[in-house]
């Protein structure tokens, strides 16, 4: 009888434990779709945040260049 309770008591445990994994994994889970989409959005804006970069150095380079061309010391 005493072997039953302790049997009993282990498998609810047990079932507890994998219930409750199942809940934080999904949890998890959405966590990190939500992550994943704030990413994906962050990592966009990078992306136009370097091109306005690139165009605003081949731009101050060619001024450099311009102003270059005009220098009259010999």
């Amino acid at each position: 009888m005493n072997r039953k309770i302790t049997l009993s008591a282990i498998l609810f445990a047990l079932l507890a434990v994998f219930s409750l994994s199942a809940c934080t994994d999904e949890a998890a889970e959405a966590e990190m779709n939500r992550l994943k989409g704030e990413n994906a959005v962050l990592q966009g804006q990078v992306d136009s945040l370097q091109k306005n970069l690139d165009s605003l150095t081949a731009y101050g380079d060619s001024v450099k260049k311009s102003l270059e061309k005009l220098d009259m010391h010999p």
